[in-house]
């Protein structure tokens, strides 16, 4: 794909002034046939190689809820719901969600681990041990593998420590994250392009660093015709971070009504201080209102008034996905009323 963010990546390193493409270098056979990486940069004081998130793992999170849909405790709920509120509802949602944390990211830490032994085998065939080394992580187009997965993967790859309680992967100083399927959320409504800069323990060695780091992203900024900003550093997961995809679907000019009622409901959350109980309640209400008018041959009301049955039923449904409520327990509720009503009228 002629605009994919790995050739435009590589066609800008090709024009930086400071960068050495080593698949460029007269080498000797010997050190074409080794593993190395990819650039070196400011007269080889840096080592980079470049990696791309290509395959979407999405499928594995599929594979695992299937495996619990079976069980009591799974939720039922309409539209579309995080798993994160999907497995609250579960008594071992949090180790669930951890395994799905590790296999997701796989890929991330074999790219890591690739990375490491390449830059350590770069240093060897170059004579440059005292090198850092900076893996750039590229994503275009894997939604689930968020910045905030990405980045906490990567935190925690920078920090492992071996059995002799030294860094792992020492080789890899620092990691620059380059994200075009995500934007921060900010007030002024600007959409900012996530570029993240991660360091491991041994990059204080290294007081040119953070130098580079604005070179190379001021840089990259400019050749997307795009303004640079940087922030005071926070953890990640203080910014509010949103898919493209999310963005633009939010942003379109045409929606359908019942977007439309999800949105004017998301902007003024009346149920919020509501308990999950009294919720439920409020959604069995509706439903008791609506009842007589779905039925055949029931009474009849005009489309208006329909439509505001619909528009806070609508509004009870967004709050309990916002909530990671399960819908069985407004079936159940609905049916105890449905019984009671019964015995009632005998």
């Amino acid at each position: 794909m002629e605009n994919s963010l790995v050739q435009r990546f590589k066609k800008f390193m090709s024009q930086l002034q400071f960068a050495e493409a080593i698949d460029e270098l007269e080498l000797s056979q010997n050190k074409i046939e080794n593993k190395k990486a990819d650039y070196l940069l400011d007269n080889r004081r840096t080592i980079v190689e470049l990696k791309s998130l290509q395959v979407d793992p999405e499928y594995k999170v599929h594979k695992e809820l299937k495996k619990h849909r079976n069980r009591n405790e799974f939720p039922e709920f309409y539209g579309e719901m995080e798993v994160s509120k999907i497995l609250k509802n579960l008594p071992d949602g949090n180790i669930i969600s951890e395994k799905l944390f590790y296999k997701l990211s796989r890929s991330i830490e074999n790219s890591f681990k690739k990375a490491n032994k390449q830059i350590e085998s770069t240093k060897k065939l170059f004579h440059c041990n005292e090198a850092s080394g900076l893996l750039i992580f590229l994503n275009q187009e894997i939604n689930i593998l968020s910045p905030e997965v990405i980045a906490n993967r990567i935190s925690q790859l920078l920090t492992k420590k071996d059995i002799h309680s030294q860094t792992q992967y020492r080789h890899v100083t620092s990691v620059w994250i380059i994200i075009e399927n995500y934007i921060i959320k900010d007030k002024s409504r600007t959409q900012l392009i996530p570029s993240i800069i991660l360091e491991g323990p041994n990059a204080e060695k290294y007081s040119y660093l953070p130098e580079l780091y604005d070179r190379l992203r001021a840089n990259w900024a400019f050749f997307n015709d795009m303004p640079f900003f940087t922030s005071k550093p926070r953890k990640i997961n203080d910014y509010d971070f949103v898919s493209l995809k999310e963005f633009e679907e939010a942003n379109k000019k045409y929606i359908s009504r019942q977007e439309a009622w999800r949105r004017n409901y998301q902007a003024n959350r009346y149920l919020e201080t509501l308990t999950d109980k009294s919720v439920i309640k409020h959604g069995v209400r509706f439903l008791k209102l609506m009842e007589p008018y779905l039925l055949k041959g029931g009474p009849k009301i005009s489309k208006v008034q329909m439509g505001e049955f619909f528009r806070g039923f609508t509004h009870f449904l967004e709050e309990a996905n916002l909530r990671g409520l399960d819908m069985k327990k407004l079936k159940l509720e609905y049916k105890k009323w449905i019984d009671l009503s019964k015995n009632k009228r005998t």
